[in-house]
This record gives structure tokens, C-alpha cells and sequence, in this order.
């Protein structure tokens, strides 16, 4: 019987400070919420949708959002890669002291990467073949991730090829 006690004494005090617990967590986060600074953005498919008409009408980015603060300027792109005026370079494209964190809105593409370009000219759409290179089929709804530095483009593009880039430092 002592047992039995014991142990719904030491239930009874784990389910009391596990209540504690997540009620003091709930607190917290109530306090934090109410002290955010911070200031959420919205792009709703209309307005992505616009900014990815400039960047079919310029050279391939617009930018859509920036943000400017004491670590640096961020900012995020829409791009477009259906049209040879919004090509990669024949060379391929990089992104110097920046990671890019990409995210396929539509349209597919190969996207290869690393290698050296070796064709004599590149395809409508700036890819070109890669020696000792990988490629990777991507699509909308996927997620790619490009360190610094890293010889990038795509081919084979099947438009409306459309991506939204976030530089991460």
C-alpha cells in the first residue's frame, strides 16, 4: 500500500510541475508576442505574380523585398528564366558571400551544377553542357539550396520558370 501511495504522490507531483511548466511556457511566449518589433510582410499571388513580369521584362530579377539593419541589406528576388534576355551568364551564374535559398514557384528546369561549361554556345536560355558537373531536375514546389561561389545554371528550361531566391549570409 505504501508503494501505491508513493507512486501517485510522484504522479500527482510530475503532473502538477508539468502543468507549471507549460503554463509558464505559454507566458513567455504571450509576453514575447507582445513585445515583438517586428513587422510581417505579405505577398499575396498577385503581387508575386507582378514581380515576376518584371523580371521576364528585365534581365530576369526584380526585387521584391529588402530590408537594411545593422548586420547588412537583405533582400529577397523573384527571377524568371524563360526568355534569353533573362539568360545565365554562357559561364553560369554564382553568388559571392551569400548562400541562396531557392524556392520553385513554377515551370521545371535541369538545373546543373559545379563543372566547367564546355559547349561552343549556349542553349536559348544560357545553360550550357558541364564537365564534371551534376544535374538535378527541379520543379515547382522544390527547394534548392546554393552555397558561395558555386557555378549554377539551368537548361532544358520549361517555362513559365519562375523562383523566388532568399541570400542567406
Amino acid at each position: 500500500m505504501n508503494m501505491r501511495k508513493f507512486s501517485l504522490a510522484i504522479l500527482a507531483a510530475a503532473a502538477f510541475a508539468a502543468g507549471w511548466f507549460v503554463r509558464g511556457s505559454f507566458v513567455k511566449v504571450a509576453a514575447q508576442e507582445k513585445s515583438s518589433t517586428g513587422v510581417v510582410t505579405v505577398f499575396d499571388r498577385q503581387k508575386l505574380d507582378a514581380s515576376f513580369g518584371k523580371a521576364l521584362a528585365s534581365e530576369g530579377s526584380s526585387l521584391l523585398w529588402s530590408h537594411t539593419s545593422s548586420a547588412g541589406t537583405y533582400n529577397v528576388d523573384t527571377h524568371s528564366r524563360e526568355s534569353v534576355k533573362s539568360a545565365c551568364k554562357p559561364e553560369g551564374c554564382s553568388h559571392k558571400g551569400f548562400t541562396a535559398v531557392v524556392y520553385v514557384v513554377s515551370g521545371s528546369a535541369t538545373l546543373a551544377i559545379g563543372g566547367t561549361a564546355k559547349a561552343a554556345m549556349p542553349d536559348k536560355f544560357g545553360g550550357e553542357l558541364v564537365q564534371g558537373g551534376q544535374s538535378h531536375q527541379i520543379s515547382a514546389g522544390d527547394i534548392y539550396i546554393v552555397p558561395p561561389d558555386t557555378i549554377h545554371w539551368y537548361k532544358d528550361v520549361q517555362a513559365p520558370f519562375h523562383y523566388v531566391e532568399v541570400p542567406v549570409p
